[in-house]
């Protein structure tokens, strides 16, 4: 069904998320899920041997982050920033440099409204490096897996809530990433986005997949929140373990508007990430055989013909 004519003067202007619903569906789409990605390391560990990675993202449909841009746009011009740069805003260098505190608290809370009036969920992932080697890295290694970076472990854990996210809806929408461009393991995001939608198709029968897109910051501003989010992450994981923050007044209610999810891997999933790429194998096998005889069976009823 097509989209209502008057979104169709819309489409047409310079902006990335009505691009991104020409290039995806060749219209705008107003009810185009899109989520956003970006990835923050916690400088508290980037420098030594165990970096801790924090994945950080949101979901919203292409309406949606069109209302969110704008509003976005209005306090960038308000608070006198352009591009948000989480290393920055933590070391109050660059466009934050002479920031204060209370400035800093300010735009914080005011792009936390922001995602909690206009988005569907916002969530955040973080991983460290020693768990990531003794529960994933570790032996034993199924034979012909091709192990996730950190950063990919990460992503895959934030694709599982986004399917959870899906399930709930019916699966009657189809997901869209975008990552921020420059990654060195963006790659890897995309081979993780192609293997599930491989997944999709043989476990639920349905590709509810769209496309992977790679965007600079300065192209996507949605990905500068996507920063703050992961930046803010990383400073409140740092206060709750050292016991200075109660977390208890951030945790976000269950089922709002905008909620923000704080995501770690339960106990053992990184290794059942292992346990479930052998049965997934099995199944694709299965799959491959069953495919294969179906064709043959239908090549052979054309010759008795």
């Amino acid at each position: 069904m097509n989209a209502p004519i008057r979104h169709s003067i819309v489409a047409c202007q310079s902006d990335w998320v009505g691009e991104h619903c020409l290039a995806l569906a060749h219209r705008w789409d107003p009810e185009r899920l899109i989520v956003i990605f970006t990835a923050y390391f916690d400088e508290t560990d980037t420098h030594g041997p165990a970096p801790t990675v924090i994945v950080a993202g949101f979901l919203g449909h292409a309406f949606q982050w069109r209302r969110f841009e704008k509003k976005l746009s209005k306090i960038q011009v308000r608070e006198g920033f352009s591009i948000f740069h989480a290393k920055e805003f933590k070391a109050r260098t660059g466009e934050f440099a002479g920031w204060s505190e209370a400035k800093r608290a300010r735009l914080i809370a005011k792009l936390t409204e922001l995602v909690r009036t206009t988005l569907t969920e916002g969530m955040a992932v973080a991983l460290s490096r020693e768990r990531y080697l003794s529960e994933y890295r570790a032996p034993p290694i199924p034979k012909k897996m091709n192990l996730d970076s950190q950063y990919g472990a990460c992503f895959r854990c934030c694709m599982a809530r986004l399917f959870d996210v899906l399930a709930e809806r019916g699966y009657e929408d189809t997901l869209n990433v975008v990552m921020e461009r420059g990654h060195k393991n963006a790659g890897d995001c995309e081979r993780i986005f192609n293997d599930l939608r491989d997944h999709c198709k043989i476990l639920a029968g349905s590709d509810f997949l769209g496309g992977f897109t790679l965007m600079p910051k300065d192209k996507c501003p949605p990905l500068m929140v996507a920063d703050m989010l992961a930046a803010t992450y990383s400073m409140f994981r740092a206060q709750t373990t050292a016991g200075t923050l109660d977390p208890a007044p951030f945790m976000p209610p269950r089922n709002p508007k905008g909620r923000l999810v704080w995501l770690e891997p339960q106990p053992d999933a990184l290794r059942d990430l292992k346990v479930g790429f052998e049965k997934m194998r099995e199944l694709k096998i299965k799959d491959w055989q069953e495919r294969r005889d179906a064709r043959k069976k239908a090549s052979s009823s054309g010759e008795d013909r």
